[in-house]
């Protein structure tokens, strides 16, 4: 259902998580339909939900070997943005607050 919705444009979203909770109900010792969750979760809510969702995945009994590179994707992409940020603050400051 996952891959409909990234690759058909189908609108299966809500199915695909419906799925992988159904597969953590049955097997919570597996870390996999957390890393997938952190996927589905993408860049909502600043990727608070994706990274709770990919060290659930690491901390789990079985843990999923991708969700290490996920979790350093999103650590990296908030450093890069938190870079930014601070840019274009200091470009607004005066000479001698920028110091």
């Amino acid at each position: 259902a996952r891959y409909q919705n990234e690759l058909a444009g189908v609108d299966t979203e809500l199915l695909a998580e419906r799925f992988y909770y159904q597969a953590l109900s049955v097997a919570p010792q597996i870390g996999m339909p957390f890393n997938q969750l952190g996927t589905l979760a993408g860049s909502k809510y600043y990727n608070v939900e994706a990274t709770y969702c990919y060290l659930r995945c690491i901390q789990s009994e079985v843990s999923f070997e991708g969700a290490y590179g996920n979790l350093k994707r999103l650590y990296d992409k908030a450093a890069k943005m938190y870079h930014q940020l601070k840019k274009c603050e200091t470009r607004k400051l005066s000479p001698s607050k920028k110091r």
